[in-house]
Formats: structure tokens, sequence, C-alpha cells
């Protein structure tokens, strides 16, 4: 699993692109916030919710590809990884978020949480709230595409983040021959700690980190679903940032009115 050159050129172009469209979204939602009320609940909502929450997006974005150029050929050391997947986890729980701050903005604004009945109601994808939304926003909140990204992707992902299996980017991709030789070197790893041989254990780890290529994707569980497999890390981080940023230009165009 690698990119091609022109795939690679192409997520270039457009990191740049989103990175500069999140910094302009997270402007005119301080723009928004500041236009209210210092005490007002959707100010909070809006100044110290949705544009923090685009802050820690726009930055975690810029960090896996910082941390994980799109060109490695090689596996990354630990660190490295671990912080990739630190910035991932930062990412998909803050842009889940985005979401629920717009949608308590909106609900707060307009003084609908009485209306809902439940704290619980409140939320962008609950028919509970869309059926208050004016019908640009509502249409595309319920479009076959953003239900199945919510559904399917968004949803499944920071549900298992904060209660289950964290998203991982897994170390390597190995060959049949890679992976048995991995777990030969795994198995004398075992025994160096036991006889403290701590120089060989330092020549298994070089080893180790020599084998296989990189891993350009993210899962969480392989228990959960029948047939788990890793979604392209890359791309996927650009889609959700582009999809965020399509969303809030549609809730800051309409967000005044009700349905």
């Amino acid at each position: 699993m690698s990119y091609s050159p022109a795939n690679i050129e192409k997520m270039h172009v457009s990191l740049r692109a989103v990175l500069q469209d999140l910094q302009t979204l997270i402007l005119n939602t301080v723009i928004e916030g500041k236009a209210l009320e210092p005490a007002s609940p959707v100010r909070e909502h809006l100044l110290h919710g949705a544009a923090r929450r685009l802050q820690t997006v726009k930055r975690a974005l810029e960090r896996v590809f910082e941390l994980f150029p799109l060109d490695s050929a090689l596996p990354l050391a630990n660190d490295a990884l671990s912080d990739v997947q630190t910035n991932l986890h930062a990412f998909v729980m803050n842009l889940y978020g985005l979401y629920d701050n717009w949608a308590w903005a909106f609900v707060l604004r307009h003084d609908l949480l009485s209306r809902l009945g439940d704290r619980r109601r409140v939320g962008l994808f609950l028919q509970s709230t869309q059926k208050f939304l004016p019908a640009e926003l509502r249409e595309h909140l319920t479009s076959e595409a953003m239900t199945r990204w919510h559904g399917e992707y968004a949803k499944s992902f920071r549900d298992a983040l904060a209660h289950r299996i964290p998203p991982y980017v897994p170390p390597s991709e190995f060959t049949e021959q890679e992976s048995h030789r991995f777990q030969e070197l795994e198995h004398e790893k075992l025994q160096c700690i036991r006889q403290m041989r701590w120089d060989r254990m330092q020549e298994i780890s070089e080893e180790q980190a020599a084998l296989g290529r990189p891993c350009f994707g993210f899962m969480h569980s392989f228990q959960e679903d029948e047939a788990p497999r890793p979604i392209l890390l890359h791309p996927q981080l650009l889609t959700d940032s582009i999809t965020a940023v399509e969303c809030a230009k549609l809730f800051f165009a309409h967000w005044h009115r009700t349905a």
C-alpha cells in the first residue's frame, strides 16, 4: 500500500487548499461568536467550542502530514508513529465534536431546548434537531453521502476512540516471509529479556525496524467487523476536513433562521 506520484501531488495541493479553508473558517467562527453578547451560551459554543476544535483539527492535519510524509519508504520509528496516532485521535474527536458545537449553537440561538425536551436530542444528525433546521442545511445533512459518512465512519471511529478500541496506524506491512521473520525475532527478544542480553536486544530491534513497508492506513478493531480493513489515512483526513468546511459554510449561511 503506497501512494502514486500523481496522487501525492494531488494531496499536497488539496492539503494547502484545505488548510487555508480551515484558517478562514476559524476566523469566520470567531467573527460570528464575537458579535454575540459576552454572556451568551451561543458565543461560548462558537468561540470556546467550534473555534478551538477547528484549531486542533487544522494543527492535527498538518502534523500527520509532517510526521508521516506521503512518500515514506520505510516504517515510521516508534515515537513518530505514536505522535501520528496522538494527532489522529485529536483530529477524530474534535472533528466529531464540531458538529455538536454547531448543533448547540443553533438550538440555543433559537431557544429550542425546551421544545426538544432533552439535551440528548441535540445533534445535527438527529431527526429531533434536523426538523428545526433550514431546508438547505437539513438537505445537506440528510443526503445519502453525509448520512453514510456519519453513520459508517465518523460515529464509528469517534465511539471506538471514546469507549472501545482507539484508532491506530499499524506499524508496518509485511510479506508472509517478513512476518515470519518478525515473529521469530519477537520470540528471541523475549529470551533476551529473560537472559538480560541487552546488546542482542538492540540488534533485534534494528532488524525488526528494517522489515516491511509503512502502512498508510488506519483502523480501530480487528474484532468488531467481519472483515475489517484499514482506511487510507491521508486521503481520509483531507476528505473529513473538506466535509467539515462545506458543512460550516452552509451552517453559517442559514443558521439565523429555523424551518
